[in-house]
This record gives structure tokens, sequence and C-alpha cells, in this order.
């Protein structure tokens, strides 16, 4: 499990993401709460989760490209300086009394940024381990970020719930220590390109074209569209479910790294999976089991009840999630992942957009739990189906 940790690049990503991950669940979990004390609102509430995935589906298909032109290393670098600025503002426009949408907008801008990193650190991992270490490190990095969101989310709960928007210095800090750790990274070569409007377009398209062109990862990332309609409807409401029928701030940090205990769960497990089982299998295996999950989640009567059942979603979800990120990595050309990582991300973005904007419409009308449920049912629908397509099942 930890000897990826043995090569020095590696070793400085995986830090750089243990320490901004500190302060990242700060972020969702205070503009929720605001959202909530402020308004009452559900579809209020669920925007904050609207906000955070917004520049994913404006700019994913474009920042994907921008990191393979401007060189993955630096264009994370800047991305966590930029995302320091943006998050550092967010205290003075809350005591400034400014419009809730002011808080919003800063917060879409820090994500803008988040659109470009995401992609950029997919497509960075496997320049920095050998072809047999990637499946392990791709564990290490997903079960790491899961233990820092345990920590994290309890922190961020107590901290929002007793200084509000205080708590956000803290994630700002976060990534100026991150940046500071990937530069860092010694690169044999990074490539860089001339950037231009014409070159990141048909860069974006080029991540379009291989994605369709390539039958494995095609298959794999309509499937995976598919299954995941149900994280959108579970990530919007439920911060409402928690803070309606259990509490608040504090309830909800709980619940978010009572996910991440289960995540973490899966991490240490799954580099043992992945000599036993084939990947696409574990798939559709982690996409059936959340979605049962979900349907037994619609159904809790007691917080302690939702704690567990939140650990055994966090397990299931990363059961698909470390897999399919592995395939995606090893079939994928490597002079294109960033663009291939920026598309999925920006399709998987678009396809989630009016799902949490009809969640959170609908929330207000029949409330949170049929919602919940029914999207359970999907995914374990879907999951069902993959199972007996071969193209999805049975991956190595």
């Amino acid at each position: 499990m930890w000897q990826p940790l043995r090569r020095r690049g590696f070793a400085l990503l995986w830090t750089s993401q243990v320490v901004s991950g500190f302060g990242d669940r700060i972020t969702l979990i205070g503009l929720a709460y605001l959202s909530w004390v402020v308004t009452g609102s559900t579809l209020v509430t669920a925007l904050a989760v609207v906000v955070s995935t917004v520049p994913h589906a404006i700019f994913g298909l474009f920042a994907g490209s921008f990191a393979d032109a401007y060189g993955r290393r630096r264009a994370m670098v800047v991305c966590d300086v930029g995302r320091a600025i943006v998050v550092a503002a967010l205290p003075a426009a809350f005591w400034l009394g400014l419009p809730l949408g002011v808080m919003y907008a800063l917060v879409f801008a820090a994500t803008s940024f988040s659109a470009v990193f995401n992609p950029a650190r997919l497509a960075l991992t496997p320049d920095l381990l050998e072809h047999d270490e990637l499946g392990r490190g791709n564990a290490l990095l997903i079960a790491s970020d899961r233990v820092v969101d345990v920590a994290g989310s309890l922190l961020a709960g107590v901290l929002v719930q007793a200084v509000t928007v205080l708590a956000f210095y803290v994630d700002a800090a976060s990534f100026l220590l991150s940046a500071f750790l990937l530069m860092q990274i010694g690169m044999s070569r990074e490539p860089r390109s001339t950037l231009s409007a014409a070159a990141i377009w048909k860069d974006a398209r080029d991540g379009l074209r291989v994605i369709r062109n390539v039958s494995a990862l095609w298959t794999n990332t309509v499937f995976s569209l598919i299954a995941q309609l149900s994280i959108p409807v579970f990530n919007s409401l439920m911060p409402v479910l928690i803070f309606k029928a259990f509490g608040g701030a504090t309830e909800y940090g709980i619940a978010e790294g009572a996910f991440a205990l289960g995540a973490v769960a899966a991490g240490l497990l799954l580099p043992a999976a992945f000599q036993s089982m084939h990947k696409g299998r574990l798939v559709v295996l982690g996409f059936a089991a959340f979605g049962l999950v979900l349907l037994v989640i619609a159904r809790a009567n007691d917080f302690a009840t939702l704690v567990l059942l939140l650990v055994i979603a966090g397990v299931a979800n990363m059961l698909s999630f470390i897999p399919n990120v592995t395939i995606a990595q090893e079939i994928t050309p490597p002079t294109y992942r960033a663009r291939v990582f920026g598309a999925r991300i920006a399709l998987l973005n678009l396809t989630w957009l009016p799902v949490i904007f009809v969640s959170g419409a609908l929330g207000d009308v029949i409330g949170v739990t049929p919602l919940i449920a029914i999207a359970g049912a999907v995914t374990l629908v879907t999951a069902i189906a993959g199972a007996f397509i071969p193209a999805v099942r049975d991956v190595p």
C-alpha cells in the first residue's frame, strides 16, 4: 500500500493533498450551513453544491487542455494560489453584509480553479509512478483524502458552528502550503506549448474524440455517467436531511466524516482486491452497493443509524471510484490524459447539474427521502445492467 511513497515526486503530491484536504471540507460545510441558516430553503442550500459543480461543467472540457498545454504541475500550483486568494476573501464578504450571492460567486471562482486542478492531478499521477504502482498509488491518494475528510469534516463542523466564516482562513492557508509542496516536485520534463483559444479548443475536441474512439473508454464513460446520477442527489440533499431531522453543522460534519471513514476502509482494502478481481467487476459491485445503501438511508429514523449507513456508503463509493479512475488512466494515451479527464469531468458535471436543480426544487415539495430512494434505485438498476455487459464487467 505504502510503496508508492518511496518515490519523492509522488510523496510530495500526496503530502500536498493531505494538507489542502484538511481545509477543503470547510468551504462546502460552511457555505451549506450559512445558506440554510440564512434562508431555510432546500433549493438554496442545494445551490451550495451547484456552485461547486457548475465550473466543472463549464470549464472542465477546456481545463484538461489547459493543463496539458501549460504543464500539469505548473497548472496545479497556479490553481492552489488562486484558490487561496479567493477563499480568503469569503470572511470579508460576510462581514461587509454583502448578499449571499457574493459568497456563492467567490466559491464559484475557487471551484473554477479546481476545475483545472483536478484533471491535472489525475493526469500527473501516472507520470510519478511505474505502471504496476498505479493502482496502489490511486488507492493511497484517495484513501488518504478520505482520512483527511474524516478529521477535516469533524473540524469543519465544529469550527463553522463556533466561528462561522473565520474557518475559511484555514482553507486558504492549506492551499498555499499545498502550492509550496507541489513546487518541490522535480519533473525531468514538463512539456509546455503555446496557449491560445484555438489550440485549447482543438485539444478539448481531441479529448472528446479519444473518449469516443477508444471503445473501452467510451463504454466505461457512458456506464459511469448513468450509474453516478445518484451522487448529485446524495450530495445536495444530505445536508438538508441532516439540518431538518438531526441537527446543524456539527452533525453534518459528523455525517461527512462517517462517509469519509468508510472510504478510508475501502482504500486500505482495495490494493488487495486489485490482485484478485477484475477492476470492471469492482466498479459494478461498488455501484450496486451504493445504490442499495441509498435505498436504506432513505428509511433511516435516527442519527446513529444514518452515520453507520454513511460509513457503508463510503466503502461502496470507493469500490467503484478507485478502479474506475485506474481503468481510465491505463487505457488513455499518456499525452491525452489531462484532456480526457477534463472532458470526463465536464460530462459528469453536465449530467449532474439538472439533477441537482430538479432534486433541490422537488425536495421542498415532496421531501428529500423519496428522492434519495429514487436515486439509489437508478444506480442499483444501472449496476445490475452493467453486470451483463462484458465491456463493463470484464475490464482486467
